[in-house]
């Protein structure tokens, strides 16, 4: 594999890096000394500039999204054979396996997003909140529905980072 190669390979393993190139906020020579690619570092500098040249610039949209808190949600346990919530007077808002997300008394909060949401949109989120601090307990995008569930104490935070990160999603 060429060191131009090799160099790609290395920002695809960096989804982080492979944003910085196409916002063009990157210091080649820091960079190139930051990957594991056998070479001169100068070398892996220009396998990197010449990478970014050819890469599309960022370019982000604005959702169009309505973002909604429901408190009160906890854990619960789902049937696998029929689906339904252990208990039949709550709303599953966010399933997998045999464990669900329900509007119950618990001590979480789900942010709710519906509309244009999708993977990207979801991602855009999650490391918005991550990168506030604030914990992320659960959280999936199906369908035309985005779910997020945060600690009580941190919902009103989140909805306004929610709500914020889906201004600027990456295309």
């Amino acid at each position: 594999m060429s060191l131009a190669a090799e160099t790609r390979a290395a920002v695809r393993a960096r989804p982080w890096l492979l944003r910085a190139l196409r916002a063009g906020v990157v210091n080649y020579t820091a960079a190139a000394e930051a990957l594991d690619v056998e070479g001169d570092t100068d070398s892996i500098a220009t396998a990197l500039r010449r990478f970014a040249d050819d890469l599309s610039p960022g370019e982000s949209s604005d959702r169009d999204v309505t973002v909604r808190m429901r408190s009160g949600v906890g854990l619960a346990g789902v049937d696998v054979d029929d689906g339904e919530s252990a208990s039949n007077d709550t709303e599953t808002l966010l399933s997998v396996g045999d464990a669900a997300i329900v509007t119950a008394d618990g001590s979480l909060t789900a942010i709710v997003v519906a509309g244009d949401v999708d993977s990207a949109a979801l991602a855009v989120v999650v490391e918005r909140l991550a990168a506030e601090n604030v914990v992320v307990d659960a959280a999936g995008v199906a369908g035309d529905e985005l779910v997020v569930v945060v600690p009580r104490r941190d919902g009103a935070n989140a909805l306004r980072l929610v709500e914020s990160a889906l201004e600027s999603v990456p295309s």
